[in-house]
């Protein structure tokens, strides 16, 4: 039986936040991580990705059918080793994996009735495993953040020109793909990537001084030798 169980797959959809990694959805008690470098994009969680609004194990008769069993399809076992299971809602039903496992199922004597209750347990476990995952990303995330406002380079005192820095260079230079990864993978609270992006912020001014900068001819600085001064050609 528990080799079966390990074959039993169903995909379990789990609310990923934006801006906070990978992981997402219901977060208990503890708060969704802020997000520093796209304050707007944080988002509060509404969703559940535990087990709570999954049918439990225990709602489905565990007992022996009684003498009226043969008048309800589900304590028969099928003729045609073709199970009929319902899923819990966000969840979707694979019907090919409940076809492959069918056989199975027949000649384990498993009525309809059972292979929900194995169906409902492995969801329901599984479902704790992605809320207990989520919890511990949203965690390492958040502590991603409280590290970076830590930090001597850039925290403390600094940690408000910092982040204005960082957002500068995002607005300018950033992409909405560079946008949707760091919010999705919950980079954009590491301190390092922080830290990169805060010093190129501080390369980049509204507009550079007409004269080129103190000695300059005259013409703008490129954007590329603001970042790279040394690759700077001479003269």
């Amino acid at each position: 039986m528990i080799s079966m169980l390990s074959r039993i797959s169903f995909p379990i959809v789990l609310r990923s936040a934006e801006g906070t990694g990978s992981g997402g959805g219901d977060l208990g008690e503890s708060a969704a991580p802020e997000t520093i470098l796209f304050p707007d994009d944080a988002s509060s969680p509404d969703g559940d990705n535990g087990s709570d609004d999954h049918a439990d194990a225990a709602d489905h008769d565990t007992g022996k059918p009684d003498d009226t069993a043969d008048n309800d399809p589900d304590d028969r076992v099928p003729d045609d080793g073709r199970y009929s299971l319902t899923m819990p809602e966000g969840i979707e039903v694979d019907q090919e994996l409940i076809d492959a496992l069918g056989p199975d199922f027949h000649d384990l004597g498993l009525t309809n009735r059972q292979a929900q209750q194995l169906a409902d347990r492995f969801i329901e476990i599984q479902g704790r495993r992605g809320k207990a995952a989520s919890e511990a990303w949203a965690g390492r995330v958040q502590g991603w953040a409280d590290e970076a406002r830590r930090d001597r380079e850039i925290g403390g005192a600094k940690w408000g020109s910092t982040v204005g820095s960082a957002q500068r260079a995002l607005s300018r230079l950033g992409t909405p793909a560079l946008r949707e990864y760091l919010n999705t993978s919950g980079g954009g609270n590491h301190p390092e990537m922080i830290r990169i992006f805060a010093k190129v912020g501080s390369m980049i001014q509204e507009d550079n001084p007409p004269n080129g900068g103190a000695g300059g001819n005259g013409r703008k600085a490129e954007t590329a030798h603001l970042m790279f001064p040394k690759d700077a050609p001479k003269g």
